[in-house]
């Protein structure tokens, strides 16, 4: 079975593919699908910089914030995600990893790709395991990203 159909078998049900770089071998390799996405958003501080006696305010952009990612209701088929949690939480040099969250429609055609850099995992909550242990359900996983880019 190639890796395509094997994606597709096991993440069928899901609308969101998590794809990590660097995981296995430097590759690329999807790594769990999910229900639901939320955070992600930007938020752009402003400066003052208003000078002398000016009737208003001026501003200037600062540094760019990107909000963490969280991913809902999740199956992951390996140890890989897992892995990378155990990475952070042994505070290894380079956990931080590249990626994508891919959106799927009813046909399990790509849609849309968020594309996320410098990430690492910073909560992951209910971790099921099923009987055959082929699988691990989760319920929330979470990153903080330096930067995203839709396409």
């Amino acid at each position: 079975m190639s890796s395509d159909n094997l994606t597709e078998d096991l993440f069928g049900n899901y609308n969101f593919l998590l794809e990590i770089t660097g995981v296995t071998d430097g590759g690329t390799e999807v790594v769990a699908g999910f229900n639901g996405i939320s955070g992600g958003g930007v938020k752009i501080e402003k400066r003052d910089v208003t000078t002398g006696n000016s009737p208003r305010r001026e501003y200037e952009m600062g540094p760019v914030d990107y909000e963490n990612i969280s991913l809902t209701r999740g199956l992951t088929i390996n140890m890989d995600l897992l892995d990378w949690v155990q990475e952070a939480i042994e505070g290894k040099d380079d956990v931080k990893r590249d990626g994508s969250i891919i959106l799927l429609d009813n046909d399990k055609s790509e849609v849309r790709r968020w594309d996320f850099y410098a990430a690492f995992p910073v909560g992951w909550a209910g971790a099921e395991f099923s009987a055959d242990g082929s699988a691990v359900t989760i319920e929330k996983f979470e990153i903080a990203v330096a930067e995203v880019r839709w396409s």
